[in-house]
């Protein structure tokens, strides 16, 4: 601890550092407004509702993983490997171009999903999951945003890009629960959707991205994208997918979607453990790029943060649930201690998978994403089929487990150079 302390005084007048302190500030802030947007929409749909609320959110980020292709794993890289100011610009809007052509594919996929699925026997949400699939593009921009800002260094618009939806989103959610009775799911869905919409605007108008060599920078996203971007995708559809099929697959195996529900909250509530490595390796990104190895008190702060805020919320659990959604909600807290370990061993791999990703390690993170992937999805299928969401639970402990020292292998195998 004194040694932490100590780095983190050695640091504050570091810009990385004080983008890592910003960046995990902004999302502490995001975790509690989740917490009260959260609590106030298990208040206003109720439990059936609020589990279809989930399932259609596990449905767009499974998307986002498809719908990926690499084009997004390669801008990053392209950004933060370039110091042309006007070519990196020009990568966001071919990013753009991007967002609208995988939204066509991404429109009709989901549709053709609403018409044929079984999970749409079992709730009401056909109508809203059809009227959603127009601003779902909205899904894959985030992805852009996501990938593009680390690598260009932007970190307190991606803090700003994070928190704002958020923002709005409670404020909205705050009227509505003191002013407005029988709210239906469309209405919220839609109003969800405004908040991006404008957070949106906000990150376009400051990065303002340019025209200028379209079809070159469209060149270059293209060629990157086959050498090392479309490798990262195609390992991340694996093991990222399995994890985004975890609801959905609650859905199919449940009587209905109020598993789904409990599952997602704890989600929420474990899921910035993975989050903090994640956003210290995300401000150290264009760094990595050009380090031989990560320095050992960075490991050491991470490490040491992540561990113990997992001790925390496994402590406080009950509490946690109890405060921001009722003890109705308690059937949860399993999920969320099981999950709590889980995620802190994905944001470990997260951390030097960061480092890799930096490096071009495309293959790499390839394989490690296929084997962590399968042991996910085996994991999944069998779990989730016998203990529903407390069996998801346990398959990312051990798919978290995998993962991790999967990703160390490879990271010391880089580090000296075999």
């Amino acid at each position: 601890m004194v040694k932490l302390i100590n780095f983190l005084r050695e640091g504050y007048k570091n810009e990385n550092v004080t983008q890592a302190f910003g960046l995990l500030v902004s999302t502490i802030v995001g975790l509690v407004l989740g917490f009260a947007t959260n609590s106030l929409l298990t208040r206003i749909l109720g439990k059936e509702l609020y589990g279809d609320y989930a399932l259609l959110f596990n449905i767009y980020s499974f998307c986002q993983i498809i719908f990926n292709f690499g084009i997004f794993y390669t801008i990053s890289r392209l950004v933060a490997i370039s110091n042309d100011k006007d070519k990196i610009r020009g990568y966001y809007l071919v990013g753009f171009f991007f967002v609208i052509i995988l939204f066509i594919l991404m429109a009709v996929s989901v549709t053709v999903y609403a018409f044929f699925s079984e999970n749409m026997n079992k709730s009401s949400f056909f109508k809203v999951l059809l009227i959603s699939i127009p601003l779902s593009w909205i899904y894959l921009l985030t992805t852009l945003n996501e990938n593009y800002l680390p690598g260009d260094n932007k970190i307190n618009l991606l803090s700003w890009s994070r928190l704002l939806p958020k923002i709005f989103l409670a404020g909205i959610l705050i009227i509505i629960f003191f002013y407005f009775k029988n709210v239906s799911l469309v209405t919220i869905v839609l109003l969800n959707y405004l908040t991006f919409i404008i957070a949106y605007l906000y990150v376009f108008v400051k990065i303002k991205p340019t025209f200028k060599q379209f079809k070159r920078r469209l060149s270059e996203i293209l060629v990157g994208n086959k050498q090392f971007g479309f490798d990262i995708y195609f390992g991340a559809l694996i093991a990222s997918g399995s994890g985004s099929l975890s609801g959905i697959l609650i859905s199919h195996f449940g009587v209905n979607n109020i598993e789904v529900g409990y599952y997602t909250l704890a989600t929420l509530l474990a899921s910035p453990l993975s989050m903090i490595p994640n956003i210290i390796a995300t401000t150290q990104f264009k760094n990595f790029a050009q380090s031989q190895f990560i320095p050992r008190k960075l490991i050491f702060m991470t490490f040491g943060l992540s561990i113990f805020l997992m001790l925390f919320i496994i402590f406080t659990s009950n509490l946690i649930v109890s405060v921001f959604f009722g003890k109705e909600y308690l059937e949860s807290v399993v999920m969320l201690q099981y999950l709590s370990i889980g995620f802190v061993l994905y944001g470990i791999g997260d951390f030097f998978n960061r480092f890799l990703l930096a490096k071009g390690k495309g293959k790499e993170l390839r394989n490690a994403s296929f084997l962590v992937g399968f042991t996910l999805l085996i994991a999944n299928i069998i779990f989730i089929y016998l203990y529903r969401g407390a069996g998801a639970a346990v398959a990312r402990i051990l798919s978290g487990l995998m993962y991790a020292l999967v990703i160390l292998y490879y990271y010391r195998k880089e580090i000296k150079g075999l």
